[in-house]
């Protein structure tokens, strides 16, 4: 009988060993790719949204010089399409950046030209100290805001990894 039970239990732990090596499947996100930057900004605005308000634009990419004040990247051929949403009154620092890059793996050159390059004070009489940037794909996320406001940029970042089927392939502060 014990000889029965061993063999038994050595058999359970044979499979047990089989099991642990099966393929593991990381979890997949949303396909994001028929969405435009404006409307994944909207979405973002359905679950976290300033109380001020404000004002989303496609950046003119034909344009290198606004491209990089609105975007921080200096080169627009990088880009595919990027919309910029700011408060409609000067003297409230926030900005959110979404822009599609031309080639998933520049991604994360491009949001960091994003976290060096986008000025948190180019409101001249206030600044943005909360900065954050997220990839997910060909897609970029930047999000700066003043803290006084009470809405952490990471609250941002939370709602576009919820509409990215809850996953982000980097997430970056300054």
């Amino acid at each position: 009988m014990k000889k029965f039970i061993s063999v038994i239990l050595m058999a359970a732990l044979a499979l047990s060993l089989f099991a642990a090596c099966g393929k593991d499947e990381a979890p997949k996100g949303a396909d994001l790719s028929g969405e435009t930057c404006e409307a994944l900004v909207n979405k973002i605005y359905e679950t976290k949204m300033p109380e001020f308000a404000l004002m989303t634009m496609p950046v003119d990419l034909a344009d290198a010089e606004t491209t990089a004040w609105l975007t921080g990247v200096s080169d627009p051929a990088l880009l595919k399409e990027a919309v910029v949403s700011e408060s409609m009154m000067g003297s409230q620092a926030y900005s959110l950046v979404m822009a599609r890059v031309n080639d998933a793996a520049k991604a994360e050159e491009v949001a960091n030209m994003m976290l060096e390059n986008i000025d948190p004070v180019k409101w001249i009489c206030v600044q943005a100290d909360d900065i954050d940037a997220a990839i997910y794909g060909d897609l970029v996320l930047f999000v700066m805001i003043d803290s006084q406001f009470g809405i952490p940029a990471a609250d941002f970042i939370g709602a576009f990894k919820t509409i990215a089927g809850g996953n982000l392939d980097k997430e970056l502060s300054k």
